[in-house]
């Protein structure tokens, strides 16, 4: 999958309730809370794409339009058909806080599933009541997809996130949903009731084999857990996750099996090979779309992997010495093979 930025503003973070979001304006590396991406960026990045083999390959997977507010730039529908020019899977991932659907950014979003673009979720407690829940309404009849992030910050906010969906999906036709809800419903309450200060290792094991979607012809759901972490001041994500903070947390970092399955084009053109959005600090930056030549980009590609494998290398070291989740010079964050209940993946529906 290919993640691109397409926005660095977005109204959550402006009234100062994501203060530890990637994108949150004083812990950004590349402040630019004015910065949309262009229609014309856009298209020096799908011809790019199209001419390096690895880009285009994880775009044909799919391409996820994210920011910021990825719907707060006003020209997403017509970068959003540039890019389904080169492939047909594009998506885009939005927090759904919307006041009115008189509002601009819902009739983009409108106008998006129109054309067979899929809108993804993050749940957010604090606006589900006022917005979500409504507009999650209202993309039931424009979409028959959907994939909804639940970032938690305890096991008690993930048990309340996970009710807010069973709640909404218990009035509707699609008992398949319900059914996969209230596996993790259950689940959760078990956690909740023997072991409340449980470690990532307990949490997978209860959590077993339990389905990340719900799949039938008239609707498929796919639900996303994923840990919250706090951002330092200097605009580092710390090691510890806040619902498992007495376990350093290893990275599942695909590009450390040799996989490159997620490419990451920040704000300013940057690639790096992971979900890294800015915060882990990964040194490895594999050219940049919008000034490198494909030629370019290849090169940096190749030199890249080689600092990859050098971080990849000391993290093993200090995993066998006990000192596994100390940063490496390279940048590359301590990995180990993670939980499916605990990582973003770019699914393709």
């Amino acid at each position: 999958m290919l993640s691109i930025f397409v926005e660095t503003s977005c109204n959550r973070y402006n009234r100062d309730e994501c203060e530890f979001c990637h994108v949150y304006e004083p812990l950004m590396e590349h402040p630019v809370s004015e910065w949309h991406l262009t229609v014309q960026q856009a298209q020096v990045m799908a011809d790019k794409i199209q001419n390096v083999e690895a880009l285009n390959s994880l775009a044909q997977q799919e391409i996820n339009l994210t920011g910021g507010e990825a719907s707060q730039n006003p020209d997403i529908v017509e970068i959003s058909k540039v890019f389904q020019s080169v492939t047909p899977h594009v998506c885009l991932h939005t927090n759904l806080d919307i006041l009115s659907k008189k509002s601009q950014r819902w009739q983009r979003l409108v106008e998006l599933m129109e054309r067979d673009v899929r809108i993804d979720i993050t749940l957010y407690p604090t606006a589900w009541e006022r917005s979500q829940k409504y507009f999650l309404e209202e993309m039931l009849k424009l979409q028959s997809k959907l994939i909804v992030n639940v970032v938690f910050e305890s096991l008690a906010d993930l048990q309340n996130q996970i009710g807010l969906l069973l709640n909404f999906f218990q009035n509707k036709s699609f008992i398949h949903v319900t059914e996969l809800l209230q596996s993790y419903a259950e689940k959760v309450a078990i956690l909740i009731e023997k072991h409340p200060n449980c470690d990532e290792k307990l949490f997978t094991v209860i959590m077993g084999d339990t389905e990340a979607f719900a799949n039938k012809p008239e609707y498929i759901f796919g639900i996303s857990l994923l840990p919250a972490f706090s951002i330092d001041k200097n605009g580092y994500r710390e090691m510890t996750s806040l619902p498992f903070p007495r376990d350093r947390y290893l990275i599942g970092c695909p590009a450390a099996r040799g996989s490159i399955d997620i490419m990451t084009v920040q704000q300013n053109g940057e690639m790096t090979p992971c979900c890294d959005v800015g915060n882990l600090k990964c040194q490895p930056k594999f050219g940049n779309i919008l000034q490198d030549s494909p030629k370019e980009i290849m090169g940096k590609m190749e030199g890249s992997m080689k600092i990859l494998a050098s971080g990849i290398s000391k993290n093993h070291e200090n995993i066998k010495s006990g000192r596994a989740g100390e940063q490496v010079e390279e940048g590359i964050p301590p990995t180990k093979k993670t939980s499916t209940h605990l990582r973003k993946r770019g699914w393709r529906l």
